[in-house]
Protein backbone atom coordinates (compact mmCIF):
# COMPACT_ATOMS: atom_id res chain seq x y z
CA UNK A 1 0.00 0.00 0.00
CA UNK A 2 2.85 2.36 0.86
CA UNK A 3 4.46 1.73 -2.52
CA UNK A 4 1.14 2.24 -4.27
CA UNK A 5 0.50 5.45 -2.37
CA UNK A 6 3.90 6.83 -3.33
CA UNK A 7 3.23 5.96 -6.97
CA UNK A 8 -0.17 7.66 -6.81
CA UNK A 9 1.43 10.75 -5.26
CA UNK A 10 3.99 10.88 -8.05
CA UNK A 11 1.22 10.56 -10.67
CA UNK A 12 -0.79 13.30 -9.00
CA UNK A 13 2.27 15.57 -8.90
CA UNK A 14 3.01 14.81 -12.53
CA UNK A 15 -0.56 15.69 -13.56
CA UNK A 16 -0.42 18.88 -11.50
CA UNK A 17 2.85 19.91 -13.15
CA UNK A 18 1.43 19.09 -16.59
CA UNK A 19 -1.61 21.29 -15.89
CA UNK A 20 0.65 24.09 -14.69
CA UNK A 21 2.83 23.87 -17.79
CA UNK A 22 -0.20 23.86 -20.06
CA UNK A 23 -1.72 26.85 -18.25
CA UNK A 24 1.55 28.74 -18.75
CA UNK A 25 1.65 27.72 -22.42
CA UNK A 26 -1.93 28.92 -22.97
CA UNK A 27 -1.12 32.32 -21.47
CA UNK A 28 2.01 32.60 -23.60
CA UNK A 29 0.09 31.76 -26.75
CA UNK A 30 -2.52 34.41 -25.87
CA UNK A 31 0.19 37.05 -25.53
CA UNK A 32 1.70 36.00 -28.86
CA UNK A 33 -1.68 36.52 -30.51
CA UNK A 34 -1.91 39.96 -28.88
CA UNK A 35 1.48 40.76 -30.41
CA UNK A 36 0.23 39.60 -33.80
CA UNK A 37 -2.86 41.79 -33.63
CA UNK A 38 -0.76 44.75 -32.46
CA UNK A 39 1.56 44.16 -35.40
CA UNK A 40 -1.34 44.65 -37.77
CA UNK A 41 -3.35 47.34 -35.97
CA UNK A 42 -0.66 49.55 -34.40
CA UNK A 43 -0.59 51.48 -37.67
CA UNK A 44 -4.31 52.15 -37.38
CA UNK A 45 -3.87 53.32 -33.78
CA UNK A 46 -1.10 55.69 -34.82
CA UNK A 47 -2.97 56.93 -37.87
CA UNK A 48 -6.56 57.31 -36.66
CA UNK A 49 -6.80 56.31 -33.01
CA UNK A 50 -4.13 58.23 -31.11
CA UNK A 51 -2.10 60.24 -33.64
CA UNK A 52 -0.76 62.47 -30.86
CA UNK A 53 0.84 59.36 -29.32
CA UNK A 54 2.22 57.86 -32.50
CA UNK A 55 5.86 58.05 -31.37
CA UNK A 56 5.30 56.25 -28.02
CA UNK A 57 3.20 53.69 -29.89
CA UNK A 58 6.41 52.57 -31.62
CA UNK A 59 7.08 50.73 -28.35
CA UNK A 60 3.62 49.31 -27.68
CA UNK A 61 4.75 45.70 -28.23
CA UNK A 62 7.60 45.96 -25.72
CA UNK A 63 5.62 45.49 -22.45
CA UNK A 64 3.69 42.52 -23.88
CA UNK A 65 6.95 40.94 -25.03
CA UNK A 66 8.49 41.50 -21.58
CA UNK A 67 5.41 39.85 -20.04
CA UNK A 68 5.83 36.88 -22.38
CA UNK A 69 9.53 36.57 -21.59
CA UNK A 70 8.78 36.80 -17.86
CA UNK A 71 6.34 33.88 -17.97
CA UNK A 72 8.76 31.85 -20.06
CA UNK A 73 11.59 32.39 -17.55
CA UNK A 74 9.51 31.92 -14.40
CA UNK A 75 7.96 28.70 -15.69
CA UNK A 76 11.35 27.39 -16.85
CA UNK A 77 10.22 27.32 -20.47
CA UNK A 78 12.87 29.58 -21.98
CA UNK A 79 14.24 28.06 -25.22
CA UNK A 80 17.73 26.66 -24.76
CA UNK A 81 20.31 24.76 -26.73
CA UNK A 82 20.09 26.72 -30.00
CA UNK A 83 23.46 27.81 -31.36
CA UNK A 84 21.76 30.56 -33.36
CA UNK A 85 20.17 32.02 -30.25
CA UNK A 86 23.44 31.87 -28.31
CA UNK A 87 25.22 33.70 -31.12
CA UNK A 88 22.49 36.37 -31.04
CA UNK A 89 23.10 36.80 -27.29
CA UNK A 90 26.80 37.40 -27.97
CA UNK A 91 26.00 40.02 -30.62
CA UNK A 92 23.45 41.69 -28.33
CA UNK A 93 25.95 41.92 -25.47
CA UNK A 94 28.65 43.30 -27.75
CA UNK A 95 26.20 45.92 -29.06
CA UNK A 96 25.45 47.06 -25.49
CA UNK A 97 29.18 47.67 -24.99
CA UNK A 98 29.48 49.36 -28.39
CA UNK A 99 26.74 51.96 -27.89
CA UNK A 100 28.50 54.12 -25.26
CA UNK A 101 31.70 54.04 -27.33
CA UNK A 102 29.75 55.28 -30.37
CA UNK A 103 28.03 57.97 -28.26
CA UNK A 104 31.35 59.28 -26.90
CA UNK A 105 33.40 59.16 -30.10
CA UNK A 106 30.53 60.53 -32.19
CA UNK A 107 29.78 63.35 -29.68
CA UNK A 108 26.09 62.47 -29.65
CA UNK A 109 23.75 64.21 -27.21
CA UNK A 110 22.23 62.07 -24.46
CA UNK A 111 18.85 62.02 -26.20
CA UNK A 112 20.44 59.94 -28.96
CA UNK A 113 20.41 57.16 -26.40
CA UNK A 114 16.71 56.74 -27.25
CA UNK A 115 17.66 56.09 -30.87
CA UNK A 116 20.35 53.61 -29.83
CA UNK A 117 17.92 51.83 -27.50
CA UNK A 118 15.30 51.57 -30.22
CA UNK A 119 17.93 50.25 -32.61
CA UNK A 120 18.99 47.60 -30.08
CA UNK A 121 15.34 46.54 -29.70
CA UNK A 122 14.99 46.13 -33.46
CA UNK A 123 18.18 44.12 -33.75
CA UNK A 124 18.03 41.80 -30.77
CA UNK A 125 15.04 42.11 -28.43
CA UNK A 126 12.54 40.07 -30.45
CA UNK A 127 14.84 37.25 -31.55
CA UNK A 128 13.91 35.00 -28.55
CA UNK A 129 10.25 35.51 -29.51
CA UNK A 130 10.85 33.35 -32.59
CA UNK A 131 12.08 30.41 -30.53
CA UNK A 132 9.34 30.79 -27.91
CA UNK A 133 6.68 30.63 -30.64
CA UNK A 134 8.40 27.58 -32.13
CA UNK A 135 8.37 25.88 -28.73
CA UNK A 136 4.91 26.83 -27.49
CA UNK A 137 2.73 26.78 -30.62
CA UNK A 138 0.81 23.61 -31.27
CA UNK A 139 -0.53 22.91 -34.71
CA UNK A 140 -3.94 24.24 -33.79
CA UNK A 141 -2.34 27.54 -32.79
CA UNK A 142 -0.67 27.82 -36.20
CA UNK A 143 -3.98 27.14 -37.93
CA UNK A 144 -5.76 29.66 -35.69
CA UNK A 145 -3.26 32.34 -36.65
CA UNK A 146 -3.93 31.60 -40.33
CA UNK A 147 -7.66 31.78 -39.61
CA UNK A 148 -7.27 35.20 -37.97
CA UNK A 149 -5.33 36.33 -41.02
CA UNK A 150 -8.24 35.35 -43.25
CA UNK A 151 -10.70 37.36 -41.15
CA UNK A 152 -8.46 40.42 -41.10
CA UNK A 153 -8.00 40.09 -44.85
CA UNK A 154 -11.74 40.16 -45.47
CA UNK A 155 -12.06 43.27 -43.26
CA UNK A 156 -9.10 44.99 -44.95
CA UNK A 157 -10.33 44.82 -48.55
CA UNK A 158 -12.92 47.66 -48.41
CA UNK A 159 -10.43 49.92 -46.63
CA UNK A 160 -7.72 49.30 -49.25
CA UNK A 161 -10.18 50.07 -52.06
CA UNK A 162 -11.18 53.36 -50.40
CA UNK A 163 -7.54 54.34 -49.87
CA UNK A 164 -6.84 53.76 -53.55
CA UNK A 165 -9.79 55.86 -54.70
CA UNK A 166 -9.41 58.79 -52.28
CA UNK A 167 -6.78 61.54 -52.62
CA UNK A 168 -3.52 61.37 -50.64
CA UNK A 169 -4.55 64.15 -48.25
CA UNK A 170 -7.82 62.54 -47.18
CA UNK A 171 -8.30 61.45 -43.58
CA UNK A 172 -8.37 57.79 -44.56
CA UNK A 173 -4.93 58.14 -46.16
CA UNK A 174 -3.15 60.85 -44.16
CA UNK A 175 -4.77 60.14 -40.80
CA UNK A 176 -6.79 62.42 -38.55
CA UNK A 177 -3.93 64.22 -36.74
CA UNK A 178 -4.53 67.96 -36.39
CA UNK A 179 -0.81 68.65 -36.79
CA UNK A 180 0.36 68.09 -40.37
CA UNK A 181 3.72 66.88 -39.04
CA UNK A 182 1.91 63.92 -37.48
CA UNK A 183 0.08 63.00 -40.68
CA UNK A 184 1.21 60.19 -42.97
CA UNK A 185 2.40 60.48 -46.55
CA UNK A 186 1.84 57.30 -48.51
CA UNK A 187 4.12 56.39 -51.38
CA UNK A 188 2.79 57.33 -54.77
CA UNK A 189 1.85 54.77 -57.38
CA UNK A 190 0.82 56.35 -60.71
CA UNK A 191 -1.96 58.38 -62.31
CA UNK A 192 -2.44 60.34 -59.08
CA UNK A 193 -3.08 57.30 -56.87
CA UNK A 194 -1.18 56.23 -53.76
CA UNK A 195 -0.07 52.80 -52.66
CA UNK A 196 -2.58 51.86 -49.93
CA UNK A 197 -1.47 50.62 -46.54
CA UNK A 198 -4.73 49.11 -45.28
CA UNK A 199 -4.62 48.99 -41.49
CA UNK A 200 -0.87 49.63 -41.60
CA UNK A 201 0.83 53.01 -41.57
CA UNK A 202 2.73 52.25 -44.79
CA UNK A 203 2.35 50.18 -47.94
CA UNK A 204 5.15 47.78 -46.94
CA UNK A 205 2.96 46.52 -44.11
CA UNK A 206 0.16 45.69 -46.53
CA UNK A 207 2.70 44.02 -48.83
CA UNK A 208 3.73 41.59 -46.09
CA UNK A 209 0.17 41.03 -44.98
CA UNK A 210 -0.88 40.07 -48.51
CA UNK A 211 1.87 37.44 -48.63
CA UNK A 212 0.72 35.87 -45.35
CA UNK A 213 -2.89 36.08 -46.49
CA UNK A 214 -1.93 34.24 -49.68
CA UNK A 215 -0.36 31.48 -47.56
CA UNK A 216 -3.48 31.16 -45.40
CA UNK A 217 -5.77 31.06 -48.44
CA UNK A 218 -3.71 28.58 -50.47
CA UNK A 219 -3.21 26.24 -47.55
CA UNK A 220 -6.90 26.52 -46.72
CA UNK A 221 -7.90 25.50 -50.25
CA UNK A 222 -5.28 22.73 -50.40
CA UNK A 223 -6.71 21.21 -47.21
CA UNK A 224 -10.28 22.33 -47.89
CA UNK A 225 -11.61 18.76 -47.77
CA UNK A 226 -10.90 18.76 -44.01
CA UNK A 227 -11.75 22.45 -43.32
CA UNK A 228 -8.75 22.66 -41.00
CA UNK A 229 -8.15 26.37 -41.69
CA UNK A 230 -11.63 27.64 -42.52
CA UNK A 231 -14.80 26.66 -44.30
CA UNK A 232 -15.13 27.19 -48.03
CA UNK A 233 -17.31 30.35 -47.86
CA UNK A 234 -14.70 32.06 -45.67
CA UNK A 235 -11.95 30.98 -48.04
CA UNK A 236 -13.94 32.29 -51.01
CA UNK A 237 -14.43 35.73 -49.41
CA UNK A 238 -10.78 35.85 -48.38
CA UNK A 239 -9.69 34.93 -51.90
CA UNK A 240 -11.75 37.77 -53.38
CA UNK A 241 -10.28 40.10 -50.75
CA UNK A 242 -6.73 39.05 -51.65
CA UNK A 243 -7.27 39.52 -55.38
CA UNK A 244 -8.89 42.93 -54.94
CA UNK A 245 -6.15 44.16 -52.59
CA UNK A 246 -3.45 42.98 -54.98
CA UNK A 247 -5.23 44.86 -57.76
CA UNK A 248 -5.44 48.08 -55.72
CA UNK A 249 -2.04 47.80 -54.01
CA UNK A 250 0.03 49.31 -56.81
CA UNK A 251 2.95 47.41 -55.31
CA UNK A 252 5.35 45.45 -57.46
CA UNK A 253 6.89 44.07 -54.27
CA UNK A 254 3.54 42.65 -53.18
CA UNK A 255 3.16 40.88 -56.51
CA UNK A 256 6.64 39.38 -56.29
CA UNK A 257 6.22 38.28 -52.69
CA UNK A 258 2.90 36.58 -53.43
CA UNK A 259 4.43 35.00 -56.55
CA UNK A 260 7.22 33.63 -54.34
CA UNK A 261 4.58 32.06 -52.08
CA UNK A 262 2.91 30.50 -55.13
CA UNK A 263 6.22 29.08 -56.35
CA UNK A 264 7.11 27.65 -52.93
CA UNK A 265 3.66 26.06 -52.70
CA UNK A 266 4.23 24.22 -55.97
CA UNK A 267 7.73 23.12 -54.93
CA UNK A 268 6.38 21.86 -51.61
CA UNK A 269 3.86 19.70 -53.43
CA UNK A 270 6.55 18.21 -55.67
CA UNK A 271 8.95 17.27 -52.86
CA UNK A 272 6.17 15.92 -50.62
CA UNK A 273 6.03 12.73 -52.73
CA UNK A 274 2.22 12.76 -52.66
CA UNK A 275 0.71 12.91 -56.12
CA UNK A 276 -2.66 14.32 -55.03
CA UNK A 277 -0.98 16.96 -52.89
CA UNK A 278 1.37 17.88 -55.76
CA UNK A 279 -1.64 18.38 -58.04
CA UNK A 280 -3.45 20.58 -55.49
CA UNK A 281 -0.36 22.69 -54.77
CA UNK A 282 0.12 23.23 -58.48
CA UNK A 283 -3.49 23.90 -59.42
CA UNK A 284 -4.50 26.43 -56.74
CA UNK A 285 -1.69 28.96 -57.38
CA UNK A 286 -2.23 28.72 -61.15
CA UNK A 287 -5.98 29.15 -60.72
CA UNK A 288 -5.49 32.22 -58.52
CA UNK A 289 -3.12 33.84 -61.02
CA UNK A 290 -5.48 33.04 -63.89
CA UNK A 291 -8.44 34.66 -62.13
CA UNK A 292 -6.38 37.77 -61.36
CA UNK A 293 -5.08 38.13 -64.91
CA UNK A 294 -8.51 37.66 -66.52
CA UNK A 295 -10.68 39.76 -64.20
CA UNK A 296 -8.31 42.52 -63.09
CA UNK A 297 -8.55 44.67 -66.26
CA UNK A 298 -12.30 44.03 -66.47
CA UNK A 299 -13.42 44.52 -62.85
CA UNK A 300 -10.85 47.12 -61.76
CA UNK A 301 -9.69 48.85 -64.98
CA UNK A 302 -8.42 52.00 -63.23
CA UNK A 303 -6.36 49.94 -60.78
CA UNK A 304 -5.00 47.88 -63.66
CA UNK A 305 -4.00 50.97 -65.66
CA UNK A 306 -2.38 52.47 -62.56
CA UNK A 307 -0.32 49.35 -61.89
CA UNK A 308 0.81 48.92 -65.51
CA UNK A 309 1.77 52.60 -65.67
CA UNK A 310 3.68 52.30 -62.41
CA UNK A 311 5.47 49.16 -63.64
CA UNK A 312 6.48 50.77 -66.96
CA UNK A 313 7.60 54.04 -65.36
CA UNK A 314 9.72 52.21 -62.77
CA UNK A 315 11.24 49.96 -65.43
CA UNK A 316 12.12 52.98 -67.60
CA UNK A 317 14.18 54.67 -64.87
CA UNK A 318 15.56 51.57 -63.14
CA UNK A 319 19.38 51.50 -63.09
CA UNK A 320 19.45 47.78 -62.31
CA UNK A 321 20.17 45.03 -64.78
CA UNK A 322 17.05 42.89 -64.80
CA UNK A 323 14.75 45.69 -63.64
CA UNK A 324 12.75 44.86 -60.55
CA UNK A 325 14.52 41.51 -60.15
CA UNK A 326 17.88 43.27 -60.07
CA UNK A 327 16.44 45.70 -57.53
CA UNK A 328 15.21 42.78 -55.41
CA UNK A 329 18.69 41.23 -55.31
CA UNK A 330 20.48 44.52 -54.63
CA UNK A 331 20.34 44.20 -50.79
CA UNK A 332 22.54 41.11 -51.00
CA UNK A 333 25.54 42.98 -52.40
CA UNK A 334 24.96 46.68 -51.61
CA UNK A 335 27.14 46.36 -48.50
CA UNK A 336 30.27 46.55 -50.69
CA UNK A 337 29.56 50.27 -51.21
CA UNK A 338 29.76 50.86 -47.43
CA UNK A 339 33.15 49.39 -46.60
CA UNK A 340 34.42 52.93 -45.99
CA UNK A 341 32.23 53.05 -42.85
CA UNK A 342 34.18 53.72 -39.61
CA UNK A 343 35.32 50.58 -37.80
CA UNK A 344 32.81 51.10 -34.96
CA UNK A 345 30.06 52.39 -37.24
CA UNK A 346 28.10 55.57 -36.51
CA UNK A 347 25.35 54.77 -34.00
CA UNK A 348 22.97 51.85 -33.58
CA UNK A 349 19.47 52.90 -34.64
CA UNK A 350 20.42 55.80 -36.91
CA UNK A 351 19.26 53.89 -39.99
CA UNK A 352 15.75 53.20 -38.68
CA UNK A 353 12.63 54.81 -40.09
CA UNK A 354 11.82 56.02 -36.58
CA UNK A 355 15.05 58.05 -36.53
CA UNK A 356 14.17 59.51 -39.92
CA UNK A 357 10.86 60.84 -38.52
CA UNK A 358 12.52 62.76 -35.66
CA UNK A 359 13.51 66.29 -36.70
CA UNK A 360 16.37 66.52 -34.21
CA UNK A 361 18.19 63.43 -35.48
CA UNK A 362 21.16 64.24 -37.71
CA UNK A 363 21.98 61.14 -39.70
CA UNK A 364 25.44 60.50 -41.16
CA UNK A 365 25.82 60.78 -44.92
CA UNK A 366 26.14 56.99 -45.17
CA UNK A 367 22.59 56.60 -43.91
CA UNK A 368 20.89 58.82 -46.45
CA UNK A 369 23.28 59.49 -49.36
CA UNK A 370 22.71 57.82 -52.70
CA UNK A 371 24.94 54.82 -53.35
CA UNK A 372 25.09 55.44 -57.07
CA UNK A 373 22.07 53.22 -57.75
CA UNK A 374 19.38 55.55 -56.49
CA UNK A 375 18.82 53.62 -53.27
CA UNK A 376 18.99 55.06 -49.76
CA UNK A 377 21.48 53.51 -47.37
CA UNK A 378 18.71 52.33 -45.06
CA UNK A 379 17.10 50.46 -47.95
CA UNK A 380 20.25 48.62 -48.93
CA UNK A 381 19.77 45.45 -46.92
CA UNK A 382 22.95 44.34 -45.19
CA UNK A 383 24.58 47.76 -45.68
CA UNK A 384 22.65 49.34 -42.82
CA UNK A 385 24.29 46.91 -40.37
CA UNK A 386 27.72 48.24 -41.33
CA UNK A 387 26.52 51.82 -40.91
CA UNK A 388 25.00 51.18 -37.47
CA UNK A 389 27.26 48.48 -35.97
CA UNK A 390 30.56 48.95 -37.78
CA UNK A 391 32.52 46.53 -39.88
CA UNK A 392 32.99 43.70 -37.33
CA UNK A 393 29.65 43.57 -35.50
CA UNK A 394 27.84 44.51 -38.71
CA UNK A 395 29.45 41.58 -40.50
CA UNK A 396 28.51 39.38 -37.54
CA UNK A 397 24.84 40.32 -37.89
CA UNK A 398 24.96 39.70 -41.64
CA UNK A 399 26.42 36.25 -40.93
CA UNK A 400 23.63 35.64 -38.39
CA UNK A 401 20.94 36.39 -41.00
CA UNK A 402 22.50 34.12 -43.62
CA UNK A 403 23.01 31.33 -41.06
CA UNK A 404 19.39 31.60 -39.89
CA UNK A 405 18.11 31.42 -43.47
CA UNK A 406 20.09 28.31 -44.41
CA UNK A 407 19.35 26.55 -41.10
CA UNK A 408 15.64 27.22 -41.49
CA UNK A 409 15.58 26.14 -45.14
CA UNK A 410 17.16 22.78 -44.31
CA UNK A 411 14.71 22.27 -41.46
CA UNK A 412 11.55 23.05 -43.45
CA UNK A 413 12.76 21.09 -46.49
CA UNK A 414 13.25 17.97 -44.34
CA UNK A 415 9.89 18.58 -42.68
CA UNK A 416 8.08 18.84 -46.02
CA UNK A 417 9.61 15.60 -47.28
CA UNK A 418 9.03 13.76 -44.01
CA UNK A 419 5.59 15.04 -43.07
CA UNK A 420 4.10 15.50 -46.58
CA UNK A 421 2.78 18.89 -45.45
CA UNK A 422 3.48 22.00 -47.59
CA UNK A 423 2.77 24.62 -44.91
CA UNK A 424 6.28 24.97 -43.46
CA UNK A 425 7.86 25.60 -46.87
CA UNK A 426 5.05 27.99 -47.80
CA UNK A 427 5.74 29.99 -44.64
CA UNK A 428 9.48 29.87 -45.30
CA UNK A 429 8.97 31.52 -48.69
CA UNK A 430 7.82 34.58 -46.73
CA UNK A 431 9.75 34.51 -43.46
CA UNK A 432 12.96 33.18 -45.01
CA UNK A 433 12.98 35.94 -47.62
CA UNK A 434 12.50 38.55 -44.89
CA UNK A 435 15.27 37.34 -42.60
CA UNK A 436 17.68 37.14 -45.55
CA UNK A 437 16.78 40.28 -47.51
CA UNK A 438 14.17 42.33 -45.62
CA UNK A 439 14.64 45.67 -43.85
CA UNK A 440 14.29 43.86 -40.55
CA UNK A 441 16.18 46.40 -38.43
CA UNK A 442 14.96 49.50 -40.25
CA UNK A 443 11.17 49.24 -40.35
CA UNK A 444 9.23 48.19 -37.25
CA UNK A 445 6.48 46.31 -39.06
CA UNK A 446 9.01 44.32 -41.10
CA UNK A 447 10.82 43.53 -37.86
CA UNK A 448 7.66 42.23 -36.20
CA UNK A 449 6.60 40.14 -39.18
CA UNK A 450 10.06 38.60 -39.44
CA UNK A 451 10.42 37.32 -35.89
CA UNK A 452 6.78 36.26 -35.48
CA UNK A 453 6.60 34.34 -38.75
CA UNK A 454 10.01 32.74 -38.33
CA UNK A 455 8.58 31.27 -35.14
CA UNK A 456 5.38 30.20 -36.88
CA UNK A 457 7.46 28.59 -39.64
CA UNK A 458 9.48 26.61 -37.10
CA UNK A 459 6.28 25.59 -35.33
CA UNK A 460 4.74 24.40 -38.59
CA UNK A 461 7.84 22.31 -39.30
CA UNK A 462 7.21 20.25 -36.15
CA UNK A 463 3.95 18.65 -37.15
CA UNK A 464 2.75 15.75 -39.23
CA UNK A 465 -0.20 16.04 -41.64
CA UNK A 466 -3.60 16.48 -40.05
CA UNK A 467 -5.47 13.20 -39.78
CA UNK A 468 -9.03 12.75 -38.62
CA UNK A 469 -9.10 16.27 -37.20
CA UNK A 470 -6.14 15.69 -34.86
CA UNK A 471 -4.15 18.92 -34.62
CA UNK A 472 -2.12 18.36 -31.50
CA UNK A 473 0.51 15.69 -32.13
CA UNK A 474 3.94 17.34 -32.36
CA UNK A 475 7.17 16.08 -33.80
CA UNK A 476 10.27 17.08 -31.85
CA UNK A 477 11.86 20.34 -32.95
CA UNK A 478 15.44 19.49 -33.87
CA UNK A 479 18.12 21.96 -32.95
Amino acid sequence: MAVLSQQMIREIDARRMARSREAARVWMVRIIFVLYWLLIFTGALRKWGFPQLQKPLFFIAVPFTVWLYGISLMKNRWPRGFALLNFAYLLAGAAVLLIPVQMIIGHYALRYGIIAGYGWLNYFFYIPLTFIIAKEFKQDDVLRLLRHTLWIGIASAPLVALQFMLPPGSVINAGNAANTADQFNDLGSALGHIRPGGFFSSSIGLQMFLATLAIAILYGWIESSQNIVARKPTLAFATMALLSMLAFSGSRGAMLQVALVFAATSVAGIISHRRKLAIRTGVWPMLTVLVLVIFWPVVFPEAYDTFITRWNEAAAVSPFVGGIFGRALYPLYAWVYYLHTPFIGYLLGLGTNAAARLHWVHEPAAAYAWTGYGIWGRESGFAVHLVELGLVLGAGYIFFRIWFTLWLLIKVWKSTVRNHNPLALMLFSFAGELVLMGQITVQGTVNGYTWIFLGVTLAAAKFSPVKNGDTSSPVRLER
